[in-house]
């Protein structure tokens, strides 16, 4: 289930704990701009952008989450996100919306809208707060912008000498909406291996749908996609790592996208550094350099610089003819948790 860390959360119970409803939220307010007008920086497939002018648009959200517990065995759970993404204007979605059902101690089934868990931080993608850098890499998340799956997904977890190996596998439907089209999984089928050593995570995943594309409310034949991913993350001794690499195959293409993060805590300060790179008929790469400064108890500034190196118009908006890189992207932004 997703978690909100460190969220400060209000709650009552009835009957003695045996059921429970939880409110949680998060959101970021940021503002985003670049050196150049001649396009526009986006999140992968946002509508609008920033250009030179700061915009509040590209990096804030606000998201609430409800949790009610039935009994010692069985949840359900509600999420929805306000954030722009398929119009240059906010927008909410329903982003969760499942009931959980505890079989063991180390099986669990969820049923409903559940998280699309494509990437190493799929749970918690739109959660700011839980994340180092101030946006996910754009270049291996672009490669899928599906978030959720309409259908059910099963955890279960186990030992393996001292590591925690957690296998999941969902099967559903997913629908997008974003700038300009509409991308629709069917048949999906997600299988994830999860080892968790101490302070040391590994994960590796496989996705399987069809894919319909729907633009200009012209429906594109059905084709079938796959993706793959690896990931590891690392926080130990104030030491934080973070990489994926991941490739996208159809439509007779195939893109190919990794990044590398590292930085190191001093006290309540972060710096970091990243690199990321995609390559296909869309390719680009980005280094970043920035700062998370845990200024509060459920909040933190973040500071992000980008150089970001284009092919062609790479994953930048509205781009006009004779744009090319670099461009050097920045952002500031406050993540909370409440």
């Amino acid at each position: 289930m997703l978690l909100l860390p460190c969220a400060v959360s209000t709650a009552w119970a009835q009957d003695g704990a045996t059921q429970a409803v939880k409110v949680s939220g998060f959101g970021t307010g940021a503002l985003t701009w670049t050196n150049t007008n001649e396009a526009l920086f986006a999140r992968p497939y946002q509508a609008g952008g920033a250009g030179t002018k700061p915009r509040a648009g590209v990096d804030s959200n606000v998201g609430l989450q409800v949790d009610a517990r039935i009994n010692d065995w069985l949840s359900v759970t509600g999420q929805g996100v306000v954030r722009k993404l398929e119009t240059d204007a906010y927008g909410a979605t329903g982003t969760l919306a499942f009931a959980k059902a505890r079989l063991s101690d180390a099986v669990s089934v969820r049923v409903g809208r559940v998280p699309l868990a494509a990437f190493l931080v799929s749970d918690y993608r739109n959660v700011g707060y839980a994340n180092t850098m101030l946006r996910p890499s754009q270049e291996v998340y672009a490669q899928v912008p599906n978030d959720s799956l309409d259908g059910a997904d099963l955890d279960w977890h186990q030992g393996v000498g001292t590591s925690t190996l957690t296998t999941q596998v969902a099967y559903g439907r997913s629908t997008a909406k974003l700038a300009g089209q509409t991308v629709t999984f069917t048949n999906a089928r997600v299988v994830n291996l999860v080892l968790e050593q101490g302070p040391v995570t590994f994960r590796l995943g496989r996705d399987d749908a069809r894919m319909t594309l729907t633009q200009g409310g012209v429906e594109l034949p059905q084709f079938k996609v796959s993706f793959t991913a690896a990931g590891l993350a690392l926080d130990w001794n104030d030491v934080v790592v973070q990489s994926e690499y991941t490739t996208a195959r159809g439509f007779g293409a195939t893109s190919r996208g990794w990044y590398a993060m590292g930085g190191y805590r001093f006290g309540k300060v972060l710096p970091f550094v990243s690199h990321g790179r995609l390559t296909g008929d869309v390719a680009q790469r980005t280094d970043s350099v920035g700062v998370r400064w845990d200024a509060f108890r459920s909040a933190d500034i973040k500071v992000q610089v980008d150089r970001v190196r284009p092919e062609g118009a790479g994953l930048f908006n509205a781009s006009r003819p004779g744009f090319r890189g670099p461009v050097t992207v920045g952002a500031v932004a406050v993540d909370f948790v409440f």
